[in-house]
């Protein structure tokens, strides 16, 4: 929090004693989960998107992202993230329940892939809407490449309830209106969120593999690898042994070229000025690609971003839209109403791609982002912010790495993370008083045990698997995926 008062971080949670630290809990959760569709073999399917789940227009909870093949779970708000989580498991064993001998690819890094030409785009008919939506998919096609579009995660949204927010306010509003208020609050949120996201690349990272039909895509960004982190670049079979998250990596979706994004989180109006700028400027490099091929429109436009959702940031801030109003119009109208955490790997061990500890963790950790003072960003600052965010997704479990906090000498990611972590405790503490549990706080303690033995991190659960079997990562992969539809089919009453 920024403010321009004095008070601390111990002194803000010291506002929640009694009966007030029930607001600490109290919010909205939704999830987003994208897995593809594969064979019994560990194959892509080419199939359609099956017909049991209606249009893919008109189904809130079960439609597709970037490819036919590509499924996407989505949950309805909840005002519990056990309701959130339980929505999700439950539209989980739905959906294998319709997929006959199809599975779910349970790892976030794409299953075996056919050539790029193979893969296909999701369809959604010929309305203007349905239309749009598959130009808007070739234009991704075309820029990044169909294989980098078919790498899937988890999205966790989530907004801060109105009596914290109205809480907070009494103390710290300073006459501001509310909403301009809120939208600090936010912002605030998001650039400490951003300061500290490598801890959860670092806890939650379940993507230190890949399948070798993905090599011709690392090969292409190798390069960039080694000039935006030259302690990160190795060769691509080395990768293996200390990456924590490819996923989040340049060979994801950690790309170049949408100008310094975290800068636009200084406020909301730099937010959404920031991001009007990247879909109205043009890109020469997307213009040479040109707006047609063999009579066919192949993007939607040749601007940086074609859509706000080509906005590729770990977090972004949300509002709900209405009547067809751009995401964009909806912030500027009505400020921030939830922020849209998107650094989540599948983890392969759990049907759902996730534990609910996880997700107690992460409600924690949320709250250490508002408590926490939160200056602005600067070019320097987020040059090292990208710095940390590399080093952990691609070196994370290398011994005795260095990270880079505030702008300052190399320490040892245990030292910062033992930092970090007496302030989630004290926070799960306070938590923990409104319902007498210790759920938050024994979350803490199950995500400290992997800092305290790297061995419990999902990626190294995964490598060492995968060594000890003699596992191919298609096989590693089929392997759990099955595992996880007999989950599903042994609860299934559909």
């Amino acid at each position: 929090m920024h403010t321009n008062t004095s008070w601390s971080f111990s002194q803000r949670l010291d506002l929640f004693t009694g009966d007030s630290s029930r607001l600490l809990v109290d919010g909205r959760w939704g999830l987003e989960k994208e897995s593809q569709r594969v064979t019994t073999s560990g194959l892509l399917a080419m199939t359609d998107h099956p017909a049991a789940f209606g249009h893919k227009l008109t189904n809130p909870h079960i439609t597709v992202d970037f490819a036919e093949s590509q499924m996407e779970l989505i949950t309805s708000p909840s005002t519990s993230i056990e309701g959130a989580f339980e929505e999700l498991n439950d539209l989980q064993i739905y959906a294998e329940g319709k997929l006959g001998e199809e599975l779910l690819w349970p790892l976030s890094m794409p299953p075996k892939l056919p050539v790029e030409e193979a893969i296909p785009l999701a369809k959604f008919g010929d309305s203007e809407e349905g239309r749009e939506r598959e130009v808007y998919r070739t234009g991704l096609s075309h820029r990044y490449g169909k294989k980098m579009q078919m790498v899937s995660g988890i999205h966790y949204n989530f907004s801060f309830g109105d009596k914290l927010l109205a809480y907070l306010y009494s103390y710290f509003g300073e006459g501001k209106e509310l909403r301009a208020f809120t939208n600090e609050l936010y912002t605030a949120s998001a650039r400490n969120f951003l300061r500290n996201r490598w801890l959860l690349i670092y806890l939650f990272g379940a993507s230190p593999s890949i399948d070798s039909s993905y090599y011709s895509v690392m090969c292409q960004e190798l390069k960039f690898v080694a000039g935006c982190c030259s302690e990160c670049y190795s060769p691509i079979a080395s990768y293996e042994k200390h990456a924590v998250s490819l996923r989040v990596s340049r060979f994801g979706y950690s790309r170049a070229g949408q100008g310094n994004s975290m800068l636009m989180f200084n406020s909301l109006r730099e937010y959404t000025t920031g991001i009007r700028k990247l879909l109205s400027n043009k890109s020469s490099k997307f213009r040479r690609m040109g707006m047609h091929q063999n009579g066919r429109k192949i993007q939607l436009n040749d601007h940086i971003l074609q859509k706000e959702s080509e906005f590729y940031s770990s977090i972004r801030l949300k509002q709900v839209t209405d009547n067809g109003e751009s995401q964009l119009d909806a912030l500027d109208r009505r400020g921030i109403q939830y922020i849209e955490v998107r650094i989540l790997d599948l983890n392969p061990f759990q049907k759902t791609g996730m534990e609910l500890n996880q997700l107690l963790f992460l409600q924690v950790f949320m709250l250490y982002c508002l408590l926490e003072d939160s200056g602005m960003i600067s070019d320097a600052e987020a040059h090292v912010m990208n710095k940390n965010h590399h080093l952990v997704s691609l070196m994370g479990r290398k011994p005795n790495l260095k990270l880079y906090p505030n702008n300052k000498h190399g320490v040892l990611l245990k030292e910062w993370a033992d930092e970090l972590f007496n302030k989630l405790r004290s926070i799960a503490s306070v938590m923990d008083m409104a319902d007498n549990s210790r759920k938050y706080l024994n979350s803490v303690e199950h995500e400290y045990n992997k800092v305290l033995d790297p061995s419990l991190l999902p990626s190294a659960r995964i490598y060492s698997e995968m060594e000890k079997n003699k596992e191919s990562f298609l096989e590693f992969g089929n392997r759990w995926a099955c595992a996880n539809k007999k989950r599903s089919d042994e609860r299934c009453t559909v």
